[in-house]
């Protein structure tokens, strides 16, 4: 199912609104609607990732087609399976993302998911608002952290990084015993800290910037190796912002 990339601001200038698709026509239709609807009817966008396998309503036992919500009742269907966060918050898959883009349309389906909208819905319509709630929520938390977003499109691809250090060598882990004794000797130093934050930071937008690349060059194997540096890196970066912290630093 298509849908046009400016829906989000369609919301702006209309109260209600109701969508009317058919399998031959890829037309946005808008009509007006019970102000009721709105939340439901907008988390359509949503189901143009799901299966095109025909589905039965859980409450009119009517036949839809790839919808959150069925197209005869109006009331929320169960979330599919194979969403991805990145359909979730409907941004393409690609590492080099638009985090102001995320952080918008992350608020636009918090509203629309908000507990009030369902106060008067059915128990499993509050329950798969809340399953869906959750996932956006999982989903925002992934992609806005650069980290996190390389791993889960790792997992996308099948790989996952292991917590032990079999894939690192010597030479690496040299550098970050090096390092973490950098901010051990620097603890009380607030000169130092800073300047080690500023290293650390440094490094670690390197490493994002080549990990973009691999992604965008479909080099998987680069892109793990990168990612694996970053997790020790970002842990670093995590043990320095608590001493910034502790020591009171205010930049």
């Amino acid at each position: 199912m298509y849908f046009r990339k400016n829906f989000f601001n369609l919301i702006k200038r209309y109260n209600v609104l109701y969508l009317n698709f058919t399998q031959q026509q890829e037309n946005l239709y808008l009509h007006y609607v019970d102000k009721n609807y709105i939340s439901s009817l907008i988390l359509t966008n949503i189901s143009k990732y799901s299966s095109d396998s025909p589905l039965k309503c859980w409450n009119c036992n009517f036949t839809y087609k790839s919808d959150l919500f069925c197209s005869k009742c109006k009331v929320l269907q169960k979330p599919p399976e194979n969403l991805t966060y990145f359909d979730i918050i409907d941004i393409p898959k690609t590492y080099d993302v638009n985090i102001t883009e995320i952080q918008k349309k992350y608020k636009e389906l918090q509203k629309l998911l908000h507990p009030d909208k369902f106060s008067n819905k059915s128990d499993k319509e509050k329950q798969f608002s809340e399953i869906l709630s959750s996932l956006v929520n999982k989903a925002y938390s992934t992609l806005l952290h650069p980290l996190k977003r390389g791993l889960y499109m790792l997992e996308l691809n099948g790989i996952t990084i292991s917590e032990g250090t079999d894939n690192v060598n010597a030479e690496f882990l040299m550098e970050i015993m090096e390092k973490n004794e950098e901010i051990e000797d620097a603890a009380n130093n607030e000169e130092k800290i800073k300047k080690l934050i500023q290293e650390n930071e440094t490094i670690l937008n390197s490493l994002i910037m080549n990990v973009a690349a691999a992604f965008e060059q479909k080099d998987i194997k680069k892109a793990e190796s990168l990612l694996i540096q970053m997790k020790y890196y970002d842990s670093i970066n995590n043990r320095l912002k608590k001493l910034k912290y502790d020591l009171g630093i205010i930049e």
